[in-house]
Order: structure tokens, then C-alpha cells, then sequence
């Protein structure tokens, strides 16, 4: 998949232009840890707080209001959400022009896409901080969620950046979804077709791909604000549907 380097190109800048700020800072601290967690002292004792911190590797890292390193979670800082991982390091991704949902109990609400999900009782719910994984991740992954059969069947909620992809901002939903089908193919899915769907009163392209008759992944996709696609991915058994048919009828 060819991908535009715009959005790492502006990445290396932001940290060129950090490095230049933070240069001292970070050759005079040195990494604490309590049972709160990590933080940075500094040579005459005080500790930087709400603000970027360069490690001797050249890793960065932002500290919180109280000091502590934040990590597992995606930070917005300036206007734009940044991912930092399990270490805490930042993984070099941000998204601009985009907000996160919000969980209220089993609710889940995003007024900036439109998306909302109600939850049915059983089901578990991993944020996209839970999952472990943003760190690893080029999209910005809201949330994971099981049917409660213990299969490992759910359905996963994330956005692209348009920015991504070649065409930038003009990348249309059929090409995302033209390029997902091309890796399922590989991955030794039958791709079984594209449809047009209407899901929470929203219209989505539909992939549906199966698995040697026993496992489908189907990909709904829809271009969400300026430049991003809000992708909705479920991978279940066949003996899941069901279940996670019940699902998808919860989102509005």
C-alpha cells in the first residue's frame, strides 16, 4: 500500500522544533519511579510537568500535570492527539483535526463523527488505551468490542487519516476499501463483494470476506470530517452472527 509521507515528514519537524526546546532538559533528568509511576528529576531535585520530555535516546515522552509519564493512550496536546505506547514513548503518529469519543457506562458517544453505540449487557468493551496496542498503530483505534460467546468475535472502531494514502485529503472510501480487499486476498480471504449499507442512519461501503467457510471479516467504511474514514472491521465465527449482528444493531 503506498502511503504519502506528508503526515511523518511534519512528524520530524515537530520533533526537530522539540528537540531544540527540550535539549537541556533532557541531558539533566534522570528517570524515578514509584507505585504511581515513572517521572523525571531533574539535577537540582524539581521535576518538568505538563510538558514534552526527550530521553538520551532520542525517544520522546510527555509528563502529566503531577509529573508522571503517560503512556497506553492517545494525549491531545496543542490541538492535536498524539499516541503514545505501552512504554510511554511516543510513537512518532498525531491526528489533527479530529476529536475522541467519549464513554458514559456502556455508551459510547463521538458528536464530531456522528457515531454512538449502545452496548447490550455481556459484552466486552476494551478502550482503544485498553487494547495495548496504540502504539503499534497507524489509526486511531477507539475501542474493541467481544460478543459474550468467548469466541474472540467483536466487531473494532477506528479512524484513518486520508493523509495516509497517496491522494491525501481526495482518497475516496472506495479506494480504502479496494486496498483492504487486495491484503484480505492475500491473507487467503475469498472476497465475496462491496456493498452500499445503511448502518445508525449512516451509508457505508460494505466488505464482506470469508475465511474458508468458517470465519468472515467484514469492513464498513465511510469518509468522516475533511480527510479521514471512520472504519467499523468485525471478524466473527460463523456461530458468533448472531451475536454480533445484535451488535451492530446497537450503533446510531
Amino acid at each position: 500500500m503506498k502511503r504519502r509521507t506528508g503526515k511523518r515528514i511534519g512528524a520530524l519537524v515537530l520533533a526537530a522544533v522539540m528537540t531544540l526546546g527540550a535539549s537541556f532538559t533532557s541531558l539533566a533528568g534522570s528517570w524515578q519511579q514509584n507505585e504511581i509511576g515513572w517521572w523525571v528529576q531533574n539535577d537540582d531535585g524539581s521535576y518538568p510537568a505538563n510538558t514534552w520530555y526527550q530521553d538520551t535516546d532520542g525517544s520522546w515522552y510527555f509528563l502529566d500535570e503531577q509529573g508522571y509519564m503517560i503512556s497506553d493512550c492517545y494525549r491531545l496536546i496543542d490541538g492535536s492527539y498524539y499516541a503514545f505506547g505501552s512504554d510511554g514513548r511516543w510513537s512518532g503518529v498525531m491526528f489533527s483535526d479530529i476529536y475522541a469519543g467519549v464513554w458514559n457506562g456502556n455508551n459510547y458517544s463521538n458528536e464530531w463523527s456522528g457515531f454512538h453505540i449502545n452496548v447490550p449487557a455481556g459484552y466486552q468493551m476494551l478502550t482503544g488505551s485498553q487494547t495495548g496496542e496504540i502504539g503499534n498503530s497507524m489509526s486511531m483505534v477507539e475501542f474493541v468490542i467481544y460478543t459474550p460467546d468467548g469466541t474472540g468475535s467483536g466487531i473494532e472502531l477506528e479512524y484513518l487519516d486520508a493523509y495516509d494514502y497517496s491522494d491525501g485529503a481526495n482518497t475516496t472510501a472506495e479506494y480504502l476499501v479496494s486496498m483492504h480487499s487486495i491484503a484480505l486476498a492475500l491473507q487467503g480471504y475469498t472476497v465475496e463483494g462491496v456493498t452500499t449499507v445503511n448502518m445508525g442512519g449512516k451509508e457505508y461501503l460494505k466488505l464482506s470476506a470469508d475465511g474458508a467457510g468458517l470465519v468472515k471479516r467484514d469492513l464498513y467504511c465511510r469518509k468522516v470530517g475533511t480527510h479521514y474514514f471512520e472504519c467499523v472491521t468485525a471478524i466473527y465465527w460463523l456461530a458468533s452472527q448472531s451475536a454480533l449482528d445484535g451488535l451492530l444493531a446497537n450503533i446510531y
